[in-house]
């Protein structure tokens, strides 16, 4: 089965769906058979208490990187990212069809530097808001979940437009 898009998940995106048991939402928007992430991620997962969760989720592909894409990547932020997120943005340019998941907002811009299209929670919602694909108080249920087990804020902006009716 060929897949339209490849999603890749960071760490911290990851961890916060895990954390309210939501990562299928992200599965079934895009309508793929796999998320994936690289050993990267893998191992920052398997250094918290989420590894449980982690390993009762069958959809989740793990990716070695090529070596061969990190040097593709520039922007002098690259050097101080995480390995986690470092390996996602390779892996980005390893498969070009890609999307990225990604919350921490200095590594998002240093993505979009390199033309790595990403998403971060925010924008995955509001997504899931103007394609109908969840109504508006399932994403209020998420944020308030995402607020008490992952202390995740939106900014006022953000409820704002994902809470309007």
């Amino acid at each position: 089965m060929q897949e339209d898009k490849i999603i890749i998940l960071d760490t911290d995106f990851l961890s916060s769906f895990l954390k309210i048991g939501k990562l299928n939402l992200v599965k079934d928007f895009f309508n793929v058979e796999f998320l994936h992430i690289p050993v990267g991620v893998l191992r920052e997962i398997s250094a918290t208490s989420l590894m449980n969760e982690f390993l009762e989720i069958n959809y989740i592909k793990t990716v070695q990187v090529s070596q061969k894409h990190f040097g593709i990547l520039k922007a002098e932020e690259f050097d101080r990212l995480g390995s986690g997120e470092k390996e996602c943005m390779a892996l980005c340019k390893q498969y070009p069809n890609s999307l990225l998941f990604i919350s921490d907002n200095k590594a998002r811009k240093v993505a979009m530097k390199n033309g790595i299209v990403v998403l971060n929670i925010s924008g995955f919602l509001l997504a899931c808001k103007k394609t109908m694909f969840l109504e508006t108080n399932e994403i209020a249920t998420i944020m308030n979940d995402l607020k008490q087990k992952d202390y995740y804020e939106f900014s006022a902006v953000e409820k704002k437009e994902l809470l309007k009716s």
